[in-house]
């Protein structure tokens, strides 16, 4: 009886080496609310996809802030966790982590990254933005706590999950206390109603009762200047950055007239088009200055604010959309 031949299991084993598994890491920063932190991880997954085709993925998500009256996750932080990441994401993961649960792709994950997102929102939600017919505009903080003083700077970094009281924007030091929505519009001593900011970012941040608009406004500033936080930075930490393709260097922007620097922000906050301006009318400037009156006009140096201004602009042009 002829002898069975054994198996040759080395010509049986693929030539290609196993594809290394990516760990991605988003944190969800105070500042992102539910729409931008969904982009963000998106985002995330098209790059991990077009830098490492089909590898494994495990995304390790986290969060700052974003917590409500007792203690718990606020309404955009818990989409995140409770819908938008098992439901949306994680068919183009093997595993994801959150602060809530750790979970497996049941099935094989999918490559095929989606150009964009249609959010559907929960049935009877109005949206995760502020509802621009209404004046005035919700503060983050629904149920504040009833303080009398604002809190150490200390106790609002640990809030927005910083290790040090530093700005948000530029990571310098000293930092203010930054009202969110200023007590003279409504706003409260809460913590949760405070960033942290430096003497020039928070001379730049808008004076408006929105609090998303506030966030969102840092959100963009922390962009905008992303390379003021290395500016202190020993030449070897900036060489290694450089290798990485970070930024070191402010970007320079020209000395802008008010107009022109409301318009840059219009442009590169809230996305306006040339179509956008050339649109403007007299009804879109008496909307411009009711909105301005109802939800700034009673706070110190409101004509001083390009934020503030471009922010009015924005939504007294969509106020007149939804009419």
């Amino acid at each position: 009886m002829p002898k069975k031949k054994k198996k040759n299991r080395k010509s049986q084993t693929s030539n290609t080496a196993p594809r290394k598994s990516l760990l991605l890491y988003h944190d969800m920063a105070v500042y992102e609310n539910f729409e931008r932190c969904t982009q963000r991880v998106l985002e995330l997954l098209q790059k991990a996809q077009l830098s490492n085709p089909g590898a494994p993925r495990r995304l390790l998500f986290r969060v700052q802030g974003h917590r409500h009256s007792e203690g718990g996750y606020d309404h955009d932080s818990w989409e995140m966790i409770r819908y938008f990441l098992p439901n949306v994401i994680l068919p183009y993961l093997t595993e994801l982590s959150t602060p809530v649960y750790e979970a497996r792709n049941p099935g094989r994950q999918s490559n095929l990254i989606p150009d964009e997102l249609r959010l559907e929102y929960p049935e009877g939600d109005r949206g995760f933005w502020y509802d621009v017919d209404l004046l005035p505009l919700r503060s983050r903080e629904t149920n504040p706590d009833g303080r009398k003083t604002p809190p150490s700077r200390q106790a609002i970094a640990d809030y927005l999950g910083m290790s040090e009281a530093c700005c948000l924007v530029c990571w310098d030091t000293p930092a203010d206390r930054a009202h969110v929505v200023p007590t003279s519009l409504g706003g409260s001593m809460d913590v949760r109603n405070f960033a942290l900011l430096c003497d020039s970012h928070h001379k730049q941040a808008p004076d408006i009762a929105d609090a998303e608009a506030f966030w969102a406004w840092v959100d963009y500033a922390e962009i905008r200047d992303s390379g003021s936080k290395w500016l202190k930075a020993s030449e070897d930490l900036k060489e290694w950055l450089h290798a990485q393709g970070v930024s070191t260097e402010m970007k320079s922007r020209e000395e802008l007239d008010f107009l022109s620097a409301v318009k840059f922000e219009l442009q590169h906050l809230y996305g306006w088009s040339e179509v956008d301006f050339s649109a403007t009318s007299w009804d879109l400037m008496h909307e411009y200055h009711r909105v301005l009156d109802a939800a700034t006009g009673k706070h110190f140096g409101v004509d001083k604010k390009v934020s503030t201004h471009a922010w009015a602009y924005h939504v007294a042009k969509q106020r007149l959309a939804m009419r």
